[in-house]
């Protein structure tokens, strides 16, 4: 081998897998507490229907609105192509505003809930140590 060859591999053996090189390369590590809908399985599979019935409904009422006002099938399939293409991403864009809106709330229902019960569990702590403290002054007197 050649001292150049080692050199390239030396350095791929010291990048880890998936280093990026250039802009954006340092990106702010990902902690538990983000809500992310890649991750949300309702969320996931929800924006793939109504993304995938979006562009359907957008591909066919153009197609059906083209081909009634009298274009010809190049102009009509076209058409119906981009509308397509444009509802699709429109309802993609639409269906994750939601979604974030959901997730978010789902998160903060959660956090209430586990809130409450932290705050029913310390309350039983505290009657507890009081009893146990009042069993203790009453056995030492």
């Amino acid at each position: 081998m050649s001292r150049k060859g080692e050199t390239k591999a030396s350095k791929r053996a010291k990048e880890p897998k998936g280093a990026k090189k250039g802009k954006g390369a340092e990106k702010a590590p990902q902690t538990a507490s983000e809500v992310k809908l890649s991750a949300h399985p309702r969320a996931k599979q929800q924006i793939r229907v109504a993304k995938g019935w979006a562009g359907l409904a957008g591909c066919v009422l153009a197609g059906y609105a083209s081909w009634h006002g009298g274009a010809p099938i190049f102009d009509t399939l076209l058409r119906s192509l981009m509308w397509g293409v444009a509802a699709y991403m429109l309802m993609w864009f639409c269906a994750v505003q939601v979604w974030r809106h959901v997730a978010v709330a789902e998160v903060r229902a959660a956090e209430k809930v586990w809130r409450a019960r932290k705050a029913e569990a310390e309350l039983q702590a505290r009657e507890l140590a009081a009893q146990a403290q009042a069993e203790r002054a009453a056995a030492v007197r």
